[in-house]
């Protein structure tokens, strides 16, 4: 493995990599070897196609090389030791473009070097990244380097790039500030290039004035200025660590923010501190606890229902005030159940990772939102087993509202559990006066959920399902409405050409698509409306694609777990965007081929985690019974 970067940060990254690969490899080996065991070598195996056979194996036998050396360790009563076997494995190598000694993490904590270098990760001085280079699967397989060499106190080339083979790469190089506010709604606050305008204030009789500051951008040189340009009705907004332009870097400086920063906030709440009387401070105790208590019941999260809808798709509904007022159609949320009281099952604790839901019903008065999941990984799979009382994890809303124009004629694509996302959006384009004809499509005739609320989406709907033995199409129950058997873009082009009866609503007439389903569906639609679509959708229209990238903080723009490729159809010029600042995104431009990589990129470990919650599930049973 690689690390790009010579920073806290990318030393970090280094030792976190060489301390988590062995337990990461020891627990697939341990869940590999217990579902052979009940289930069969090939039962296990038959999940798997060949590139994930090859990944696969090379967990399974590095697992087996860490467990080997616990074993011995224990028998020689001493520590094991993995850092040899990590090694012979390739080991973790930091890249850096100059010499260590001019990294950052050498000049602001030379023992995090002295650290890494004992844990056995390699330093490699000089080396800038070129290019990387891929595996017939399309996984990295090396990576070119500029060798760089220091002459006359300058690092310049020296000649020939490096190829040097790697099969993981993390870039930890730079941080920007995240201002993605600034961008939501403009003209909030006063810029300074890419961070907020930092502003000193000044006390005066009483009054406070900001005062913006240009002055050395460095702790101790330049002025903490902790506030920000907002200033309204006695309010301040302030800001520290790495989104401030004197303490952004590390998490040294980003502590310091806070220490030089507090007494700034103290300091604007002076005259209210003196004014406060001691014998007032019962009145003031029960404001604080009765501010705790709404804080309590707008901000936290608790199941009321959870409900069947098909076989494979669940609804969890919650009750979370706050997070509901703020939802609009075509955003989402972050869902995630506490690990505090999540059970344990033989020694695997059943807590989700963050799921990114929908609001697919949200009813702002009663506080409620409606989620719902397609039970497909082990972590949408444990939304069946929460409880109604349970607290949940709810952060948002996220994701940017969906673009709701008026008094056009709208054509919505939802395959699967896409058309649960379109519900509020099908519901918000008829009050806004637009004509919405509604292609919805489904595996099966069973899989169809919330009719009704389908309904209420659009003026039309055409109901497919995909075609296969004893396939029964579904039977409308609205007269205007059709039904198809086959793939949706089979069912677009049947009610084009008239073969599904009369056109209520012509696709001549169509402005503009939204399509919400697999990234295969997805992808299809984009390429068919250049070809067997392009004859019937004639009118110039704009169309976008709702895409779930392999997600992860979605707290916009800072872990980039969800960036997607995009890709100018025109000038071909590829470039990144953060699919959880706005999953709206033009579907000429997505790049479905490497979105479909990326979403593949960790289903060695899914698929072998769905088979254990199996496993899990069953020990669960038991234990019950």
């Amino acid at each position: 493995a690689g690390v790009i970067g010579g920073g806290l940060t990318a030393m970090d990254t280094a030792t976190e990599l060489m301390a988590y690969y062995p337990v990461q490899v020891e627990k697939i080996k341990h869940r590999y070897d217990t579902l052979v065991a009940i289930h069969g070598v090939d039962k296990v195996r038959a999940r798997y196609d060949q590139e994930e056979s090859l990944i696969l194996d090379e967990f399974l036998a590095h697992g087996a090389a860490i467990i080997a050396e616990r074993e011995r360790a224990a028998a020689a009563d001493e520590a094991p030791d993995f850092q040899p076997l990590v090694l012979a494995w390739g080991g973790v190598t930091l890249f850096y473009r100059k010499g260590i000694v001019d990294a950052p993490a050498y000049r602001q904590n030379h023992e995090e070097i002295t650290k890494a270098l004992e844990e056995g990760i390699a330093l490699a001085e000089g080396m800038s990244p070129l290019g990387a280079h891929a595996d017939e699967y399309g996984h990295l397989n090396s990576v070119d380097f500029e060798k760089l060499v220091l002459e006359d106190g300058r690092w310049k080339s020296a000649g020939a790039p490096i190829n040097v083979p790697l099969r993981s790469l993390y870039v930890a190089a730079g941080t920007s500030p995240n201002t993605i506010y600034q961008s939501e709604y403009p003209d909030t606050f006063v810029m300074d290039k890419w961070f907020f305008q930092r502003y000193e204030p000044e006390f005066n009789e009483g009054s406070i004035n900001l005062v913006a500051m240009s002055d050395e951008k460095f702790p101790k040189l330049g002025k903490p200025a902790p506030l920000t340009s907002y200033q309204k009705d006695g309010k301040f907004i302030s800001f520290y660590g790495d989104n401030h332009p004197v303490y952004a870097g590390n998490v040294v400086k980003a502590m310091a923010s806070a220490k030089n920063g507090y007494p700034y906030v103290v300091k604007l709440f002076e005259q209210q501190l003196a004014q406060l009387k001691p014998e007032q401070q019962a009145e003031r105790d029960a404001a604080l606890t009765a501010l705790f208590a709404q804080l309590d019941e707008s901000f936290k999260a608790t199941i009321v229902a959870i409900n069947r809808l098909t076989p494979t798709i669940i609804e969890v509904v919650v009750k979370a005030p706050l997070a509901a007022k703020k939802f609009y159609p075509g955003q989402f949320y972050r869902v995630q159940n506490y690990e505090a009281f999540a059970p344990t099952v033989a020694g695997t604790v059943l807590a989700a990772e963050g799921l990114a839901l929908t609001g697919a019903e949200v009813d702002k008065e009663q506080g409620t939102i409606s989620l719902i999941a397609l039970e497909m990984g082990s972590s949408s799979r444990l939304c069946a087993t929460w409880n109604v009382g349970d607290p949940l994890v709810i952060m948002g809303v996220t994701g940017t509202p969906t673009d709701i124009p008026s008094n056009q004629t709208v054509l919505l694509l939802g395959g699967g559990l896409g058309n649960a996302v379109l519900f509020s959006i099908g519901k918000a384009l008829r009050a806004a006066g637009n004509r919405v004809i509604y292609f919805a499509g489904y595996k099966f005739a069973q899989d169809r959920f919330k009719v009704e609320d389908v309904e209420a989406a659009a003026d039309l709907i055409i109901w497919s399902v995909d075609k296969g033995e004893g396939v029964q199409a579904i039977v409308p129950s609205r007269p205007q409405d059709k039904s198809f058997i086959g793939n949706i873009l089979e069912c677009m082009v049947a009610y084009a050409e008239g073969d599904l009866g009369d056109q209520p609503i012509s696709l001549a007439d169509v402005d503009h698509l939204i399509v919400i389903g697999s990234d295969r569906m997805m992808a299809a639609v984009k390429s068919a409306r250049f070809d067997v679509l392009k004859p019937y959708l004639n009118k110039a229209h704009h169309a976008i694609g709702s895409i779930n990238s392999p997600m992860q903080c979605m707290m916009k723009g800072i872990c980039a777990q969800c960036m997607c490729k995009h890709v100018d159809s025109e000038t071909g010029k590829e470039y990144f965007v953060y699919s959880c600042y706005n999953q709206d995104q033009d579907l000429d431009k997505v790049d479905f081929a490497h979105l479909n990589a990326r979403l593949r990129q960790n289903t060695v470990q899914e698929k072998l985690s769905n088979l254990w919650l199996d496993y899990l599930l069953d020990k669960q049973k038991e234990t019950a019974q």
